[in-house]
Order: C-alpha cells, then structure tokens, then sequence
C-alpha cells in the first residue's frame, strides 16, 4: 500500500509508518481493506436498493417506501449519500408537495428512515432528514351517517340484485370490517357454531378473530357456497375484486353523493360508542391505538356530548338529593 508522496512525507517516517502498519498485519488486521472502506461512499441509488430490500423482508406492505424512495432515486440515483444535505430534502420535499402536502409527508417519514439507517450503519455522519419539519395537514375524514342516511343505504342495499354483491355489503354494514376484508374472506376462516370470523391477514399484519352476532350468522347460513370464498367473483374460484360500481348505484339510489364506502365502517364505529363505549368500539374495530378509534371513527356530535352531559347532571342531582335526604332523617 502507498504510504504517502516522497518529499512531504520523509524516509524516517515512512519507514515508522510502515513499521505501524506491519504490526496491525500481525495482529490480524488487513489496514488497506480498512482505508478502502473508510474510502467507499455509495450512491444514493446503490443504497437505497440495499434497504428496500431489507423493507421488503421485514414489512408486510413495502409498496409505501417503494413508491416515496423512487421520488428521491428520480434526483439523487448518482449523487453520493454523504453528498445530500438537509437543503436538498427540503427542496425535493417542496417538489412533491404539489402533489398534495399528506404525499409531501408519507415520502419525509420514508425517506427520514432510509437515511437514518444509513447513520446507524455509519455511512453517513448524520441524517440530513431528521430535523425536516412536515407540512400541516388537513384532519383525516371523520364522515358518518345520520339516522335518516343509514336507513336509506340499508334500504339501498336490500335491493340489490346480486346475492353476493347484497352479502358483501350487509357484512360491511353488521361488522364494520374493511372492505378488503369482507372481499378476501373465506369460508374455512369462519365458524358460524361459534359465531366467529378469522381474519388472517388484516391491517394491523397479525391474525385476529372478531365475533359475529346472531343476524349475520343467519344471513351467512342461508348464503349460497360457490368455491372456498364468501364472495366470488365471475371466476367461482377468484374472490371479487371491488364493489364500486354498485356502490355507485347504491348512491345514485339514495342521493348521498359524497358517502364512501369507509364510511359505513364509520358509522359501524360510532353506533358501537353510542351503545357500548368507546374501548368495545375500538376491539370491534380491531384499531392497535384507540385514539384512532376516538379521533376518526366515533365522532361523537354536540347532540351525543349534550345527552352525556345531561345524564351526569342528573346523576348528580340523585346524588345530592340522597345524601340531604339521609341527613334531614338523621336530624329528625
């Protein structure tokens, strides 16, 4: 290995040098592998491709970082890692901010935890990233329906012609499950004696069971059975792939241009609060943080806090009243 220039480095101390480096051979160590290593510096492009395939291993769903680190590989694919500094995820942050500031922000928290990987493996001294301030977004839809609303989709969805069409629609108005849920489901993941329906790979990545009560079990018993999946599609052996077009009738039918599909699953949420809390809503929901529950799915309006603000007044008031009517008893 190549100690140094001749002249600026001296005969003396080239040869101390090389007497140090000697020793570290001895000792096992390789120093010219050592300076090479220190000396590599990937490509943002290189990187980037080593950890997404670490993502794709390690996360059920990696199509979010594949997507939001193709942004960055579109600008920096041959710039060195070490070269990007916190002004040049700024500015690219910016750029896809046009897309909308909730893009904007899924690619920061992406590309933040590329980078940051690369800190921990020492590639980079620091995380240009880390210190980037996301954009203010709007709050996440919180659309639910009223009495009158829901009664109209449930009229809606009894006319349905299609018996599975009509099947997947009354499972997403009595359980409140996901869409994708109800069109994967299979019959071998339910149990209509015990009245319960394994979800094997839902939102949250682990296996759940959610109960199913009396009236869906009904309507399950009488469903006909056309291959292993609750809903098929043309091909018996294939599940059905979306409902939009229905759903599009069944807005049409009842004038509720602006209700999605989610929003039955919403709504699924706040009844479940108004009846029986906000911590059932949250299992039934099968949310890991029940302020998701309590921030998106069970809104609950100024009429519902009015009525729970007037039964703990009136509860108040019993109290009072019992405890100076066992103090007029015991002064008499």
């Amino acid at each position: 290995m190549t100690l140094g220039a001749y002249g600026p480095l001296t005969v003396d101390h080239a040869r101390a040098m090389a007497l140090t480096k000697l020793g570290a051979v001895v000792q096992g160590q390789d120093p010219l592998d050592e300076r090479q290593q220190r000396q590599y510096v990937p490509t943002f492009g290189t990187y980037s491709s080593e950890y997404l395939e670490a993502v794709k291993r390690r996360k059920k769903q990696p199509r979010h970082d594949i997507r939001y680190l193709a942004m960055a590989d579109e600008k920096w694919k041959r710039r060195p890692i070490t070269a990007i500094t916190p002004r040049d995820v700024q500015s690219l942050m910016l750029q896809i901010s046009e897309r909308g500031h909730t893009t904007a922000n899924r690619w920061l928290a992406s590309i933040r935890a590329c980078l940051e990987e690369a800190r921990r493996q020492g590639l980079i001294p620091f995380n240009p990233a880390m210190d980037i301030q996301a954009f203010r977004e709007n709050p996440p839809r919180a659309r639910v329906l009223d009495n009158e609303e829901y009664t109209a989709i449930v009229g809606a969805i009894e006319e349905i012609s299609d018996p599975f069409v009509r099947l997947a629609f009354m499972l997403l108005r009595n359980t409140g499950a996901r869409k994708s849920e109800v069109l994967t489901a299979r019959w071998e993941h339910i149990d209509l004696a015990e009245g319960r329906w394994r979800i094997p790979s839902p939102k949250a990545g682990e296996p759940q069971v959610m109960p199913l009560d009396d009236d869906t079990v009904e309507l399950l018993r009488g469903a006909e059975r056309m291959g292993s999946w609750v809903i098929p599609g043309r091909d018996p052996n294939r599940h059905r792939s979306d409902l939009k077009r229905p759903w599009q009738k069944i807005r049409k039918a009842t004038g509720l241009h602006d209700v999605t599909i989610h929003d039955v699953r919403r709504t699924f949420g706040l009844h479940v609060t108004q009846t029986s809390g906000l911590h059932v809503a949250s299992r039934l929901l099968r949310h890991s943080d029940i302020r998701v529950t309590e921030k998106v799915y069970a809104p609950l309006g100024l009429a519902e806090l009015r009525e729970a603000m007037g039964a703990t007044q009136r509860r108040r008031k019993k109290v009072v009243e019992g405890v100076r009517s066992r103090s007029n008893k015991d002064k008499e």
